[in-house]
Parts: structure tokens; C-alpha cells; sequence
């Protein structure tokens, strides 16, 4: 198995690797619409993301951002449905985790699905209830709530924090 660090300096193949992976998992695996699922990419503010490839055949990917200092936010986490529950998942967040630490951040932060929580407590993160996971989503701050319920509808889970500290 590869793995990428991809960068907004890296070979477009990587990045439509990783888009792949974002449509089988969210989109197929879990009737995420299209237009939901990639409304919140900003154009020309690529996040660091790692790539999982295998036999030249994407596996999963996550997003690396930083939004606050010392603060790492480990987002779009995915694993291609036919490879999900097969430890490529632990894989991905030990890499991410590791690129961090090299960065300097000591606080990761993920807003999760509520049930992939107990994945995230199984590789070391503690479930935040008391805060509201999207603290650390830039493009949310601005939307008003009535608006992101509408949108998002009714899609069978509800996101939460959870958490780590480095060191």
C-alpha cells in the first residue's frame, strides 16, 4: 500500500483520488447527495490531504487543515466501501496523525459522524459532547442554522467532536 501526502503542489491524479474515494464512500456508501458532499470545498484553499492507494486503486483519504494554533482538524474522512472495516482507516489516521505532529500542531480535532465515533475512541480520541463540532468548520461559522438544516436534511446521523491531544 502507498501513501500520499498530497499537497496543493501535487499531481491533480492524487486530488481526483481522493475526490473519488469522497463519492464511493459518502455519496454511494451513505446517499450523501453530490451537491452536498462537495459544497464544501473552497475554491483555491486546498487542505492537505492523505491518500491511501493500492494496486494503483484509491483506498481512503482524509483532509488535514489548521484552524487554529496549534489545533489540527482531520476532516472528510473516508474509506471506499469495499475496503472499509479492514484497518485502512487506522492506517490513514496514524499517517494524518504523524504529519501533525511534524507541523507542530498537539490538539487534533475531528467533527464525526456520531457513528463512527466509537472508531475514532478506538485509535485514541475522546467524544466531546459539550461542544458543538462545528467551532472548527470556517465555511459554517457564516451560515445561518435555519439554512444548514434545510440542506442537509434529514441524512441519518448527526456529527460530534471528538478529540486528541499529542502530547
Amino acid at each position: 500500500m502507498e501513501i500520499y501526502r498530497v499537497t496543493a503542489d501535487s499531481p491533480e491524479w492524487m486530488k481526483k483520488a481522493y475526490d473519488y474515494v469522497r463519492t464511493d464512500a459518502f455519496c454511494f456508501g451513505q446517499n450523501i447527495p453530490v451537491e452536498l458532499e462537495f459544497s464544501v470545498d473552497v475554491p483555491g484553499k486546498e487542505a492537505d490531504t492523505i491518500l491511501l492507494v493500492e494496486d494503483h486503486k484509491p483506498l481512503a483519504g482524509c483532509r488535514i487543515t489548521y484552524p487554529a494554533e496549534k489545533t489540527a482538524k482531520i476532516g472528510r474522512v473516508c474509506v471506499i466501501r469495499e475496503k472499509q472495516k479492514s484497518g485502512v482507516g487506522r492506517t490513514m489516521i496514524e499517517e494524518a496523525e504523524h504529519w501533525i505532529a511534524e507541523n507542530g500542531a498537539e490538539h487534533i480535532v475531528i467533527s464525526s459522524q456520531d457513528r463512527a465515533a466509537g472508531f475514532y475512541q478506538k485509535v485514541g480520541y475522546v467524544l466531546n459532547p459539550d461542544v458543538d463540532p462545528d467551532i472548527y468548520e470556517e465555511h459554517k461559522k457564516k451560515e445561518p442554522p435555519k439554512e444548514k438544516q434545510k440542506k442537509r436534511g434529514d441524512l441519518g446521523f448527526r456529527c460530534v467532536l471528538v478529540e486528541k491531544y499529542l502530547k
